[in-house]
């Protein structure tokens, strides 16, 4: 399986100049790429086609090294994410890991355990702030994404997996942001004779988190957990806790089968949310006019304190947030009909035929994406993109004629019923899809939105910053694979406010 080569970051799926899908032939191989608006939108309310299997049975095996062994049980699990199983499958209800799975992600990135998640967040982050060696004198730093790995990325997973882990393995960062180099490699379904470093680090961690496994068996007690009734200092968090609880009644699901999927977790809530913190910041720091206009918006608020849910609502930094995600994330969504052939619009696939979506080409769509009649081109970062002005006809981020054609369907609502400015996602079902959509979509997209607007609002508000580079290219290594990163390192220098919170 090689998902960087199926489909190059530079192809294009179009016909008559619009997007379109189409089944490309790989070995012998058929994928199916679908790519038109209509398409997606038809596919994200598919429940046959709701469950993330195929993706997790590709990652856990070629990115997160699980054995074979362990890979057998998701293999075999056609039952769906649903309380109910699909008619047809026949899979027991302790190795039904979709739904297991989905349970415990949703109830601990979306239900009770999101508020305490992105508070432990946001306190984690104040504090790393805070204790940062700069004062009112510039202080130069070589490598803005590496600043904000040791910031956000270490806040991140002290919430998540709690202070005992990071203490059992103090390296255990450092090795995961080496490994996270090699993720391209892996996805190519490279052997490991070829990337020893890559194999070896990988090795590394999965060792270090049964380490951890060990010792926060032998130490948690059911009183260990907090008053906000998630936190514990051994497990960190309820997700954490649940999925270990649950996921050890699985066929094969040893400390090393738990071991590649919570290095898939970790790495899909870091490898993602860290760079596009980074670039929301980038653009607050760079774009001209836009730092003023977004410590105008914060004032006296603490991005990270009592306001940080009043400043996530706040139209201009939710735009930042949005069109970072917009230019940013490309990557694959992919997902399988197990029990029988189904129809997606108006393509027809087979059962078992595996369906790719790609953000970065949706993303990227000049029929779709208003570019202020070509001032802003889809491939520009546009602060505004997302925000609806009302009385101005060439806002919002649909192209007008769309808005309108679609406001008749009552896909997009009435520019009437708002008098001030307001984040406009109405008709993005098919276009804006960092997180994918329907029943499937990630779980953890309300702690990404916190984490980067919270951390961006944050450097705005502490910090004067100076990026000392006239350019910063993207690098086309993980096309396909999550968020992109800056192809060299990017210089800066940074002095604290005089008036901070």
């Amino acid at each position: 399986m090689n998902l960087t080569s199926i489909l190059p970051a530079n192809a294009s799926l179009s016909y008559a100049g619009k997007l379109t899908s189409a089944r490309v032939n790989v070995l012998g191989h058929g994928y199916y790429f679908i790519q038109d608006r209509e398409s997606i939108e038809a596919l994200w309310r598919t429940q046959m086609l709701s469950s993330p299997m195929a993706s997790y049975i590709i990652t856990l095996k070629y990115l997160f090294g699980m054995r074979e062994n362990a890979l057998l049980a998701y293999q075999e699990d056609n039952s769906g994410p649903f309380p109910k199983p699909f008619p047809g499958s026949n899979v027991e209800a302790r190795n039904r890991i979709d739904k297991i799975t989905h349970q415990v992600l949703l109830r601990g990135f979306t239900g009770s355990g999101l508020k305490p998640l992105t508070q432990r967040t946001a306190g984690a982050l104040r504090k790393r702030l805070d204790q940062l060696p700069v004062d009112q004198d510039w202080v130069e730093y070589p490598d803005l994404l590496k600043f904000f790995y040791d910031i956000v990325g270490t806040s991140i997973v002290e919430s998540l997996a709690g202070p005992s882990h990071l203490q059992i393995n103090p390296t255990f960062l450092d090795d995961f942001w080496t490994f996270d180099q090699y993720i391209p490699w892996f996805a190519r379904g490279m052997p490991s004779f070829l990337i020893p470093k890559g194999s070896t680090v990988r090795s590394k961690l999965i060792n270090q988190l049964q380490s951890w496994y060990s010792f926060a068996r032998n130490n948690f007690h059911e009183s260990s957990i907090g008053e906000d009734g998630d936190f514990d200092s051994y497990w960190g968090s309820s997700i954490i806790r649940s999925r270990h609880e649950t996921l050890r009644h699985v066929d094969g699901h040893d400390d090393s089968a738990h071991a590649s999927t919570d290095l898939g977790l970790l790495w899909a809530s870091l490898s993602n949310v860290v760079p596009a913190a980074m670039f929301a910041t980038l653009h607050i720091f760079k774009e001209h006019g836009l730092l003023g206009r977004v410590r105008d918006t914060i004032c006296d608020k603490d991005p990270l304190g009592v306001n940080r849910y009043e400043i996530t609502k706040d139209p201009l930094l939710q735009s930042i947030y949005m069109e970072t995600l917009r230019v940013y994330v490309k990557t694959y969504f992919l997902t399988t009909s197990p029990i029988k052939d189904i129809n997606v619009g108006k393509w027809h696939i087979p059962k078992d035929g595996l369906i790719l979506v790609n953000s970065g080409i949706s993303h990227m769509d000049k029929d779709f994406w208003n570019s202020k009649a070509g001032q802003w081109p889809v491939e520009t970062f546009w602060a505004d993109r997302f925000i609806k002005y009302p009385g101005e006809e060439n806002s919002g981020p649909a192209l007008p004629e769309i808005a309108k054609e679609e406001a008749k369907t009552c896909k997009i609502r009435s520019p009437v019923v708002e008098k001030c400015p307001y984040i406009s996602t109405d008709g993005l079902e098919g276009s804006w899809i960092p997180f994918g959509g329907g029943h499937a979509m990630c779980p953890g997209r309300f702690l990404a939105k916190n984490a980067i607007i919270a951390m961006s609002a944050a450097m705005a508000s502490m910090f004067d910053m100076e990026i000392m580079t006239d350019s910063v290219d993207t690098s086309s290594g993980k096309f396909g694979l999550g968020t992109s990163s800056p192809k060299k390192a990017v210089p800066f220098r940074l002095r604290r406010r005089h008036a901070t919170l």
